[in-house]
């Protein structure tokens, strides 16, 4: 497939990129992408942000409805189009562990990347929910190229009214916040813990100061991202994601590979910034273990072990992070075909009595 350029004039501005499927995935999980979808959608109208939400729906269990039937879907308007790329169980089949993982997340997310049509795509999961402080910026028309958006992401309870208004569940997200993922580490502050990624550490004065300089070890010996929840959003220009061939498709467990991204994206040349709140993500809580969480990494562990799927260890990322940095060029990971270009994939276009291949 073509990587050329779209026509910028007919092509949304932001594409969302997702990926899904019907599995109950940390249960509840219809509940959780029915407010992702509906509240992307009613923000996109409110803000007259021009945008498109691309769903990879990755290894469609046989025995459940498609999410194409399974989700409502409100009606078409000018400011949004959806699209359902499906990747189909046989060559989901083909990847190593296969039978362990039914979504290898990153090459999902990778199928829409390299599909999309916008200026401007964001990565993201299916049960975030935008603030209207970021949308608002996203629609401003101020994103620009060779900048990599980062965001803290804020970890919500589950139990969001469906049938509330966005304004009614932005409120409930910001009154039953659990953590907070910030750039050096994450906040429960429900128990106090405190999660750390990057140490912050007091600077010296006087001749503790000199001590210091003399003896300090460059901890780490990486690039201090804001990697922390950055496969829940990492937003660049299309350009940016097609230098890098989107994210690393290692077959394995999603962890790490999302800030491999980050940092290869850095190390070509795209700058970091992050958007600071009241800009912020919602994270809709969901099962110990489906996902990474300090409380929950050993459940996690525990799943992964028995179903033979390996994960990037810390040890592992750091050794291709600590080399993007010393040489100053990003490690591509991936060859020319990332992201199935060479699959004709089914798509399904809502509000659009059209599939195609």
């Amino acid at each position: 497939m073509s990587d050329k350029r779209p026509n910028i004039r007919s092509a949304p501005y932001i594409s969302v990129v997702a990926c899904s499927r019907n599995d109950d995935h940390g249960g509840n999980l219809l509940h959780r992408m029915q407010l992702f979808v509906n509240g992307l959608i009613n923000q996109c109208r409110r803000h007259q942000l021009r945008a498109e939400l691309i769903l990879v729906e990755w290894n469609p269990p046989a025995n459940r409805s498609s999410l194409k039937d399974a989700l409502s879907w409100p009606s078409s308007d000018s400011f949004r189009d959806i699209r359902i790329i499906q990747v189909p169980a046989e060559i989901h089949g083909r990847f190593k562990h296969s039978d362990g993982l039914p979504v290898f997340q990153m090459i999902a997310k990778n199928v829409g990347i390299r599909r999309a049509r916008s200026r401007f795509l964001l990565a993201t999961n299916i049960d975030i929910l935008f603030s209207d402080e970021l949308m608002s910026f996203l629609a401003s028309g101020r994103l620009k190229e060779k900048r990599m958006y980062r965001i803290d992401r804020y970890d919500a309870s589950s139990d969001i009214p469906a049938d509330a208004s966005i304004e009614e569940q932005l409120a409930f997200c910001r009154n039953n916040v659990i953590r907070v993922n910030g750039r050096n580490g994450t906040r429960n502050l429900h128990s106090g813990d405190y999660h750390e990624i990057y140490p912050v550490r007091a600077r010296p004065s006087g001749l503790r100061a000199l001590i210091s300089r003399q003896r300090q070890i460059e901890y780490p010996e990486y690039t201090r991202l804001h990697t922390n929840a950055c496969g829940d959003f990492t937003l660049m220009s299309r350009e940016s994601w097609l230098a890098v061939r989107g994210y690393p498709e290692f077959e394995m467990y999603s962890f790490h590979l999302d800030s491999l991204l980050c940092h290869a994206a850095y190390h070509s040349g795209t700058r970091e910034e992050v958007l600071n709140d009241p800009m912020r993500i919602y994270h809709i809580e969901h099962g110990s273990g489906s996902g990474f969480t300090p409380e929950g990494e050993q459940h996690l562990d525990g799943r992964l072990k028995a179903a033979g799927v390996p994960k990037l260890t810390d040890d592992e990322f750091a050794v291709w992070a600590i080399r993007m940095r010393r040489e100053g060029r990003p490690i591509i990971f991936n060859d020319e075909k990332w992201g199935l270009a060479g699959e004709g994939l089914p798509e399904t276009v809502i509000g659009e009595d059209r599939q195609s291949a």
